[in-house]
């Protein structure tokens, strides 16, 4: 068996972005290379080294038949895709993601927030890798984000927002689009 180590993706730059609160049916990119439209999304900004981490979980349902108590069928159960990452900077974005529903004003001084309990907040979710001419764009139609970390205020490190966005099917029964860049797997 060949080995071709031009085929192994080490993405080291990349970007995540979100569409905007309320932006309901954005368009959604079509290719991996073309430029984000900046009205619909906003990028999170720097992201820490671990970079983003995709998880899939898929229960099964084993079924035995009386015979010999032999395995019959094994069933797809209940399906999860989450995507997880650190984000570095406080900007408005990051704000609104970390304390969905509450309001966030801009003063003169900064931002305040008037802190709720987080609501639902559906988004879309652009995830993108780049490995030199290479990349992955992964497009979440909806997405949300399902788990906070605990923000560390500490001299040692960086304050960052630890999230974890999962994946709900859209109208068309995807969870995901992922476009890879790569001249190896264009047509010929």
């Amino acid at each position: 068996m060949a080995v071709n180590v031009a085929a192994i993706r080490a993405y080291q730059n990349g970007l995540v972005a979100v569409s905007g609160y309320g932006v309901s049916s954005p368009t959604l990119p079509t290719n991996g290379t073309s430029p984000l439209n900046a009205e619909i999304y906003n990028e999170i900004g720097a992201i820490t080294s671990d970079g983003i981490t995709e998880a899939t979980s898929q229960d099964t349902n084993d079924i035995f038949m009386w015979q010999g108590n032999a395995l019959a069928a094994s069933l797809p159960g209940d399906f999860t895709k989450t995507f997880s990452f650190a984000a570095m900077e406080t900007t408005i974005t990051t704000l609104g993601l970390q304390f969905p529903g509450s309001t966030i004003t801009q003063t003169a001084e900064g931002v305040t927030v008037a802190e709720k309990p987080p609501v639902r907040d559906l988004r879309t979710w652009i995830l993108h890798g780049v490995d030199g001419t290479k990349g992955q764009r992964i497009v979440v139609p909806l997405g949300q984000i399902s788990e906070r970390g605990e923000v560390v205020w500490s001299s040692q490190d960086v304050t960052v927002y630890q999230w974890v966005v999962k994946a709900f099917l859209d109208p068309s029964g995807n969870i995901a689009y992922r476009h890879f860049v790569d001249s190896a797997l264009a047509l010929p």
